[in-house]
């Protein structure tokens, strides 16, 4: 029952209809008896600071972000998180008493995805795309203990987002960072041949680019890797069917990553773990 003490939170993205955050954010309410609803509007770029304004004006418990708006709202903050810095984008803000406080869970999001028996200690990393949601799994697993991370973007000039992603990382810790061209399938083979895990962190895959993938063939891939790819609509992307035709035995889409990302923003909003299992259910059976 919705009453005068109700906590409105929320998904500012552009468009915001067809997410599944919602669902999540409101199963977990109900789970734990908590006077919330969260809801998606839709907030156009140009809206942004229109938007932030409501959060106080309102009172919103808090909200989730979509791009391009993560990387809009960092300077109409009063704090941010570390890694957010780093990331340069935020995708979770907490309105404490009118105080805006902006983090990032996508990149750990995608680390709590990943088989608790794989971890990063050690690993060798190969990221497709420098946006975003990549420069969010990038620092995390730098921050994490990963060995090597390779990134693999479209545009690597001295001012391409590829080239100040490696800056990036190299300024979080010592892992040792290659950038690689898309173009350059020699190397690109190589550097899949070695590594642990591969994800697929460009928009390969969905809406306009529906049945496209970054790597050439399912020959670029080996079975003992971990393909992980960031689209979950469609469930199965061009990238994954390349994945599972050359035996790679763990691949995941997208899911997993946004139901741990979420749980992660559900604990800085109400300090309570989000039902992962019930959610999962609700997800993969609805």
């Amino acid at each position: 029952m919705i009453t005068g003490k109700t906590k409105l939170y929320g998904l500012f993205a552009h468009p915001a209809q067809h997410s599944l955050s919602p669902m999540m954010h409101n199963l977990a309410f109900k789970y734990h008896g908590i006077d919330a609803r969260y809801m998606a509007f839709d907030v156009a770029p140009e809206a942004v600071t229109a938007a932030l304004s409501a959060i106080r004006t309102l009172d919103l418990g808090g909200v989730n972000l979509s791009m391009p708006l993560k990387e809009r709202v960092l300077p109409q903050l009063d704090w941010v998180a570390e890694n957010a810095q780093l990331i340069g984008a935020v995708n979770t803000i907490k309105n404490d008493h009118g105080f805006l406080r902006g983090y990032n869970t996508d990149g750990l999001g995608l680390l709590q995805a990943l088989p608790q028996t794989s971890g990063l200690e050690g690993k060798q990393l190969l990221i497709f795309g420098a946006g975003g949601a990549a420069k969010a799994a990038a620092v995390e697993a730098a921050l994490n203990g990963v060995r090597q991370i390779t990134i693999v973007n479209r545009h690597t000039g001295p001012n391409s987002r590829g080239q100040q992603l490696v800056t990036t990382l190299q300024q979080v810790s010592g892992v040792a960072v290659e950038l690689l061209a898309l173009a350059d399938l020699s190397r690109l083979k190589a550097a899949m041949a070695t590594a642990d895990i591969v994800v697929n962190a460009t928009g390969l895959g969905m809406g306009a680019h529906l049945g496209e993938s970054p790597v050439p063939d399912k020959s670029y891939f080996t079975a003992q890797m971990i393909a992980f790819e960031m689209i979950y609509a469609p469930a199965e992307s061009k990238f994954l069917q390349q994945a599972r035709q050359a035996g790679v035995q763990q691949s995941f889409n997208g899911l997993p990553m946004l139901i741990q990302q979420g749980a992660a923003a559900f604990e800085i909003w109400t300090s309570q773990a989000m039902p992962i299992e019930l959610v999962k259910n609700k997800l993969y059976n609805d």
